[in-house]
């Protein structure tokens, strides 16, 4: 990846609910820095724990950086689906959290009408229904990037961001963008 320009750096990054599910599920890591246990199910997922770790590093960054990270109502609907208190619970936490941040900086324009009528014609027939909506959510939202752990999502982040003016990117991609420019923050 080439290094992108610290002024293009995403300032508002949606969190995809695969995401949110990774953040939840390895708080540990991520937050505290705990080692991942030798028998844990992420070692089957490619690049599972590189993925943990580029989480732990963001979020690391973040306590400096303050970049906003952003969330929906449709966001939760994905989450309540799980039946997982816990989870729901977390993420309303998140959500109150970003709704601070977005009464601060100003309601998102209008866009997203525009943005969902595109996202239904057959050149994003790849997408499910979820997808579609949280990518509509994040574009209304003036979201910069949309964090996903879905590696098929992020393998159409060309056409993405084409098409929708929106960085798509795994944890891994999204930490070799800010990697050159960390030291900044620490």
């Amino acid at each position: 990846m080439t290094q992108v320009p610290f002024e293009s750096l995403p300032q508002r990054v949606f969190l995809d609910s695969s995401t949110l599910q990774m953040l939840q599920d390895y708080g540990g890591q991520v937050w505290e820095n705990e080692p991942i246990q030798d028998k844990d199910r992420i070692h089957s997922i490619p690049d599972g724990p590189a993925t943990i770790d580029a989480l732990r590093r963001i979020f690391f960054v973040n306590q400096r950086a303050l970049w906003q990270f952003a969330l929906s109502d449709n966001s939760l609907r994905e989450v309540a689906a799980k039946g997982d208190a816990w989870y729901l619970q977390w993420a309303y936490d998140v959500l109150d959290h970003w709704q601070i941040c977005l009464e601060e900086s100003g309601p998102p324009s209008s866009k997203g009408q525009a943005i969902g009528a595109m996202l239904m014609t057959t050149s994003f027939n790849y997408l499910g229904e979820g997808d579609r909506s949280l990518l509509l959510d994040a574009v209304t939202l003036e979201c910069d990037a949309f964090l996903t752990c879905d590696r098929k999502l992020a393998k159409n982040s060309h056409h993405l961001l084409a098409e929708l003016a929106i960085l798509v990117v795994t944890p891994i991609q999204h930490w070799q963008m800010l990697e050159p420019w960390a030291r900044l923050y620490v």
